[in-house]
């Protein structure tokens, strides 16, 4: 259109007022490519930001993790806390037979899955998906922690591959330490010490333990009876249904009671905890049925109590959902922390699906945006404000062109 306004302007002068028409059009184009080569400029900006700075996960780490936030490719990273005890990690390896040495001499490298044991400080399954609780001894030769082992699969697909260091003990045979979470992996229990007397191993004859309280050794006088440890689940806002059976909706009301039976001979002293973590994702306790509530630790618990030979006693308490539900992003070490599930376990486990937003359900479906990298994502956005560039030059240019040939047109010039 330019060019054949200009090429026709020296035989028809007339034209001088389209040319003014067409730069009143290119003034207003000015405007518009001004205002998108600024918003290409910030975009740039923020992109670099996230590609130099990337986020981290608000819900990186969780009380199951021998070292919060990992250990960030670095070693040094679980060897100092080692040596410092802390969460009782040094009582924790000594227990599993597995020496600093042995730790120092770990490589860094990626494993299948498979059926290797994980390690934690937290229960997330029952005894029948196979996690094991293990009383830690510290120095002293009394119980320091508590650690629970469970198939890594429970978390992911067998076929998964993680990183983080792995190493081999004289005692235990192969094991890992798990980059995001400092977690040990094995691929058996070690020999496991009586609890009772840590001089023992557990499978001495002498380390028979009292059914009803591990503490005691079988032929203890004051040995408990067997404790059968049980829980329920009851939606009240959908009609009193199985809270597993349904799925929990924001402001939902559900009541958990837990049941503790002595099937035993003898009577014990019961001191009833719940570890409530999972359920506090999602929810708040409004009826502690009589219970405290240890925030930091996640634990619900009870006054202690004398429980009869064949008697039974139950503790209830209810919680309410959140409303709205948290859209967090799920757990980078513990992946059933915010997995639109509340996961409690009281001898059995109790599974209820939540209702998550539709955010946490994208999350769900699409587990990772596509890697395109860093490298990839810059070229790309300066490609983008390359080209916006040109069309805002373009229309500068073409401007001035206009102004010059109306103003040669004027003096009669053309």
């Amino acid at each position: 259109m330019f060019k054949r306004i200009v090429s026709n302007l020296p035989f028809s002068p007339a034209l001088v007022g389209q040319l003014g028409f067409y730069a009143k059009r290119l003034r207003k184009e000015d405007a518009t490519r001004r205002l998108t080569l600024i918003f290409v400029a910030l975009a740039l900006v923020v992109q670099s930001l996230a590609v130099f700075q990337p986020a981290t996960s608000a819900n990186a780490s969780s009380q199951n993790d021998m070292v919060y936030g990992g250990l960030n490719k670095s070693l040094d990273n679980f060897l100092a806390p080692y040596d410092l005890n802390t969460k009782n990690l040094k009582d924790v390896m000594n227990f599993a037979g597995i020496t600093r040495s042995e730790i120092s001499s770990a490589q860094y490298t990626s494993w299948t899955i498979g059926n290797k044991l994980s390690w934690g400080f937290v229960p997330h399954f029952s005894y029948a998906q196979g996690e094991r609780e293990y009383n830690v001894p510290g120095s002293n030769g009394q119980k320091a922690t508590t650690v629970y082992s469970r198939p890594l699969s429970l978390w992911y697909s067998s076929t998964t591959k993680v990183t983080g260091w792995v190493g081999y003990s004289k005692n235990i045979g192969w094991f890992a330490i798990l980059e995001g979470c400092g977690n040990l992996v094995t691929d058996i229990t070690p020999p496991e010490k009586c609890t009772i007397n840590p001089q023992l191993l557990a499978s001495d004859a002498l380390c028979k333990p009292c059914p009803g309280n591990v503490t005691l050794l079988f032929s203890d006088s004051k040995c408990s009876p067997d404790i059968i440890k049980s829980k329920t689940s009851t939606n009240i806002s959908q009609g009193f249904a199985d809270a597993s059976t349904v799925i929990a909706k924001p402001g939902d009301q559900i009541s958990f009671t837990i049941t503790i039976k002595n099937d035993g001979l003898k009577s014990a002293t019961i001191e009833p905890e719940d570890n409530i973590r999972d359920i506090l994702d999602y929810a708040t306790v409004i009826d502690n049925g009589g219970g405290t509530i240890d925030t930091k630790n996640g634990v619900l618990s009870w006054p202690s109590f004398s429980l009869d030979p064949n008697d039974t006693q139950t503790r209830t308490f209810v919680i309410k959902l959140l409303d709205p539900i948290p859209q967090i992003a799920k757990g980078t070490s513990d992946l059933t922390s915010y997995d639109c599930k509340i996961t409690n376990t009281f001898g059995n486990s109790i599974s209820i699906d939540v209702a998550c937003p539709t955010v946490k359900i994208v999350e769900t479906i699409a587990t990772e945006l596509p890697k395109t990298g860093p490298t990839e994502n810059v070229i790309f956005a300066c490609i983008v404000l390359a080209v916006a560039a040109y069309f805002f030059a373009r229309t500068r240019q073409l401007e001035k062109e206009i102004h010059l040939i109306r103003k040669s047109a004027s003096i009669g010039a053309i």
